[in-house]
């Protein structure tokens, strides 16, 4: 695979993460439910506008809170990091717990019949498990996050099953069509 490849699969597994993310947040509810649905082309503008302000945090002196806050606000509405980030997955398991918790934490079957959409597990079959063990051991990097150990070992099993893990949401499955993301290339 290029390199060019690999950044634009890369993008889509990052829209990939958000849409699940969304879906699972909306599935939740209460204060966790999301704002809105971004669209890939909205997504991308959004990320990129998070990209420019991140980037001024650090060059920009001095620190405001208006910049501050508008990056928080990006970041939530992204869900970015919602799977990779430690301080965001504890956040967010300390939301899930305060709402009382939910059967798609507890059981891959039920993450899977939950979040997916009917076309993704038809098309995913039996992978549709691998899936839901892909997202569930996200969130164990955020509660290992206290024990270097554990969080090792949790960080190399979410690398591992995300080498394996496909593209498959519908938003980016287009039949006999390859959807276009080199211009996300721009920014990078």
């Amino acid at each position: 695979m290029s390199v060019q490849t690999d950044g634009i699969l890369e993008h889509q597994k990052e829209y990939q993460d958000y849409v699940i993310a969304f879906r699972v947040r909306q599935l939740l509810g209460g204060r966790l439910a999301p704002r809105r649905f971004l669209t890939l082309a909205a997504y991308a503008k959004q990320r990129l506008a998070r990209q420019k302000l991140a980037r001024e945090l650090i060059t920009i002196k001095p620190l405001t809170f208006d910049r501050l806050s508008n990056v928080d606000a990006l970041t939530n509405e992204l869900c970015f990091g919602m799977w990779r980030n430690p301080r965001e997955i504890n956040d967010f398991l300390s939301a899930v717990w305060r709402l009382g918790g939910h059967p798609i934490f507890e059981f891959e079957s039920e993450f899977a019949a939950q979040v997916l959409t009917p076309s993704e597990r038809q098309r995913l079959n039996e992978q549709g498990l691998e899936v839901a063990r892909f997202y569930n051991a996200c969130l164990r990097v955020g509660a290992a996050a206290m024990n270097p150990e554990e969080m090792d070992f949790a960080a190399e099993r979410v690398l591992q099953l995300s080498k394996v893990l496909p593209v498959f949401i519908d938003e980016l499955v287009v039949p006999d069509q390859v959807i276009d993301l080199t211009w996300l290339e721009e920014e990078r």
